[in-house]
């Protein structure tokens, strides 16, 4: 996906014009929640909360962060979906919860084309291929060759549903190899038992593996995008390492419950494209190793969404089903 960068417009630290939202009443008369399905302190909240200081002062009004958990996003998905039509509750959706998690957890209260409007797209991130510092493998052929002289030994950890548990499929996929997923609901526990061995793989975030790899607790050994990432320069893609077709992004976006005005959906477009150019909210993803999609707007999130569906029903839902 082409990412298009558009120059800010004179004047970004004003608020833009209020739109009617219905009769007597402009756009927006009050505060705005915004759903994030990520405990206080994550990756997650830690990005929408800065997005969201941006949009408040572009849209004149305060934009309140409610955090929900639990099960794969679709906890927030559910309550944001049955919310009013009215733009004063937004959700910050991701693929793994609109693509990944029905294939996993049956009876949910939500499709993601049906309830939700894609307003604009926030941001895409790659994850790591991280080992630990004492495992057999250094480099990814060396990892793919342990891993089919010992099939289905070679383990690693995710969260069931996640982009993690995808990226994982999607590598052994191409790879020819049989990994065996360790369902993790604790990331950071994840991340620790990658460090002291009980775990082989990990496919982590820039921001929490890099450390570990910078102390030499950890090995990076690839990442799973298509180009390297400014914050970790002398880290492979995975194509560099000679494995091509494993690049899988975890990309989010900001969506409106089904039914909102247009206008309403276009405000918040706008105000979230000039919230994103903001040189804070650039640095802070420049410094999670996300990339911005300033560019990607609701018609093109929506072709995200799209594309990433059936390519999830191909990866995930034959394990989901037992096949």
């Amino acid at each position: 996906m082409l990412i298009a960068r558009r120059s800010l417009l004179a004047g970004g630290a004003l608020a833009l014009p209020a739109v009617a939202a219905r009769a007597g009443e402009e756009y927006p008369a009050r505060p705005i929640t915004w759903v994030v399905p990520g405990s206080p302190g994550s990756v997650l909240d830690v990005a929408a909360r800065l997005i969201a200081l941006k949009l408040g002062v572009l849209l004149g009004q305060s934009v309140v962060i409610d955090n929900r958990t639990g099960a794969g996003g679709t906890v927030a998905a559910e309550f944001a979906a049955r919310a009013a039509p009215d733009g004063y509750t937004v959700f910050f959706g991701n693929f793994a919860t609109f693509a990944i998690a029905p294939l996993l957890i049956p009876g949910l209260r939500f499709e993601a084309r049906r309830d939700f409007m894609p307003v604009h797209g926030i941001g895409a991130s790659a994850n790591i291929v991280i080992t630990g510092s004492g495992r057999p493998f250094a480099t990814i052929l060396a990892l793919i060759d342990h891993a089919k002289r010992n099939p289905g030994r070679v383990t690693y950890g995710a969260s069931i549903g996640s982009g993690q548990h995808a990226a994982g499929a999607l590598f052994a996929q191409k790879a020819g190899v049989e990994l065996t997923l360790v369902p993790y609901s604790n990331f950071a526990q994840a991340l620790n038992d990658t460090v002291a061995g009980r775990l082989d793989l990990m496919f982590d975030y820039p921001l929490s593996a890099l450390p570990h790899v910078r102390d030499g607790k950890l090995r990076a050994l690839a990442v799973n995008a298509g180009e390297r990432l400014a914050i970790a320069p002398e880290v492979p893609t995975l194509a560099e390492a000679g494995l091509s077709g494993a690049e899988l992004l975890g990309w989010s976006g900001l969506y409106a419950p089904m039914r909102t005005p247009p206008a309403i959906t276009a405000r918040l477009a706008e105000a979230t494209h000039r919230a994103l150019l903001d040189r804070e909210v650039k640095a802070l993803f420049d410094s999670t190793g996300t990339l911005l999609w300033d560019g990607v707007d609701g018609p093109a999130l929506g072709r995200a969404l799209e594309a990433e569906i059936p390519r999830m029903q191909r990866l995930i839902g034959p394990a989901a089903k037992g096949g």
